[in-house]
């Protein structure tokens, strides 16, 4: 979340020269600093760290990337450095928050670089339950489009690379309020939320990220809201092992003129350590001579031994700023020996729009703290 008052004395300290440097070295400090913190204590991966003041726990995750793609030069970086907090002041209210440092050291041929590094507020909110079925959240959160986006860290996802149809048709996340629950059914449960967004209001420097994530490709505007609002209703059984959601959303973009209208569904089916999920997307403009994007992805997941797997992706994704779509297969092998922590493999080709998913080689080890 980011302060636009200017009478406010953090929006002052924000806007002096070298703030925003001194305060990414201080982060990352506090990032460096806690792993050492929980090995020294009663710990379990991936569980968070009860913090012995506030009533905080902290946790985190970091992923460590490289990749040797046509057309770009290979590299490798400390991709995320995310630190996780929350608390629950009391049985009603509950607090959330994710400072994260992206790109804060890159290596590739041509040296050592921090060029890239950025500094946000992926996620800052207050919860306060109403209800036993809802629960109403004010202040930077996901957008709740699709399953992707809400679960996007590099841990808890099978692939390396991402899919265009989890992020490229609309703000990853958003800044206002949301409301959402659940409602019991007599086998299952449908999840509700509803969301409202004013980011040109409530986050005005939102902006750090691009539409096409990690791309040296042009046009790439900006990954924010001006304002907008949706819902998402997600059926799912007791046992979660099937899960299916529709989603809809009408929003302006900072760098795109005009509202878009967008309708999204997914699905997931897990049985005995396999998965097949995906996701669809589609984005009109409004008018009837309004531009279109759209795009899904399938995803399987196969046990191999042990605690291998093998990972199939398969996606194709036209989007309103390029003339053809991408046609992109992905086939990966994933080494998970705890839910927390893996190491995945992974090779892309594609066709089509090939500069939206570069042939070649994508590598991560990622961690859950």
């Amino acid at each position: 979340m980011h302060f636009m008052n200017c009478s406010n004395p953090v929006w002052f300290a924000l806007k002096q020269p070298g703030f925003r440097q001194r305060m990414q070295y201080a982060i990352l400090a506090l990032l460096a600093w806690f792993p050492a913190l929980v090995m020294a204590a009663p710990y379990e991966l991936g569980q968070g760290y009860r913090l012995p003041f506030l009533g905080l726990t902290a946790g985190g995750y970091l992923s460590v990337q490289a990749n040797a793609l046509e057309g770009e030069n290979s590299r490798a970086s400390l991709q995320d450095l995310s630190l996780l907090m929350h608390a629950d002041p009391s049985q009603d209210w509950h607090f959330f928050s994710e400072i994260e440092l992206s790109s804060p050291v890159t290596v590739s041929r041509d040296g050592l670089s921090s060029r890239d590094i950025d500094l946000d507020f992926e996620r800052l909110y207050i919860d306060h339950n109403l209800s036993p079925r809802a629960s109403l959240r004010v202040g930077k959160f996901l957008t709740p489009v699709g399953r992707w986006n809400q679960i996007h860290a590099d841990p808890l996802v099978w692939s390396v690379s991402r899919p265009l149809t989890t992020s490229a048709a609309f703000a990853r996340n958003a800044s206002g309020a949301q409301l959402f629950g659940s409602l019991p059914l007599s086998q299952s449960v449908v999840d509700y939320q509803l969301f409202v967004d004013d980011s040109s209001q409530l986050d005005p420097s939102e902006g750090h990220e691009q539409t096409f994530l990690d791309l040296n490709v042009q046009p790439n505007p900006v990954n924010a809201f001006q304002r907008g609002a949706g819902a998402r209703l997600r059926y799912r059984t007791f046992d979660d092992s099937f899960q299916a959601g529709l989603s809809v959303a009408r929003f302006e973009l900072k760098d795109l003129t005009g509202y878009k209208n967008m309708v999204g569904a997914d699905m997931v089916y897990d049985h005995n350590d396999a998965e097949l999920s995906g996701e669809m997307v589609y984005r009109k403009d409004d008018g009837a001579g309004g531009r279109s994007e759209w795009g899904g992805y399938v995803q399987a997941v196969l046990p191999l031994i042990d605690d291998f797997y093998g990972v199939l992706t398969q996606e194709r994704y036209k989007s309103d700023l390029f003339l053809n779509p991408v046609n992109s297969t992905s086939l990966g092998i994933t080494y998970r020996p705890t839910p927390p922590f893996s190491i995945k493999l992974e090779r892309r080709n594609s066709s089509g729009e090939q500069r939206l998913a570069p042939d070649g080689w994508l590598f991560s080890v990622a961690m859950m703290f």
